[in-house]
């Protein structure tokens, strides 16, 4: 296991909770979006680089969820991100969302790094594997 970092932070909204009372499916992946976003810029995929410079960055190919508990209104959501591990073309990476350092839902994403330009998956460069393994050791 490597270091999770922390990439996002948040409360609970009433607008973000369904009609059961509690938080709605797709706010937990606009947590890991967001989540997956300060990822890739603390890996040196910066919003600029991604759009100005290597239009380059990674997607998502598959999710993986396990909801371990509930999350209610006004609820503040600390976000932790993991490598699990890193491939020619790929990544895994998990999200665990914590209430009070207690882990209520984790997601583990397998990421594709994908040219904006051609959409269509590219090796890794050297220099972002270097980045990304050094953001979680």
């Amino acid at each position: 296991m490597t270091k999770c970092i922390p990439t996002h932070d948040f409360t609970v909204r009433p607008s973000d909770c369904d009609p059961l009372g509690h938080m709605n499916v797709a706010r937990y992946f606009d947590g890991c979006s967001d989540a997956g976003f300060t990822l890739q810029s603390a890996w040196s995929l910066t919003p600029d680089d991604i759009h100005n410079g290597r239009k380059l960055a990674f997607v998502v190919a598959n999710a993986n969820s396990n909801f371990l508990g509930e999350l209610t209104a006004r609820e503040h959501v600390n976000v932790r991100s993991e490598l699990v591990t890193i491939g020619r073309k790929s990544c895994t990476v998990c999200h665990h969302f914590f209430r009070n350092e207690i882990e209520v839902f984790n997601s583990t994403f397998t990421l594709v790094l994908m040219n904006l330009q051609t959409r269509a998956a590219e090796l890794i460069p050297d220099d972002l594997r270097a980045a990304i393994q050094a953001a979680h050791t």
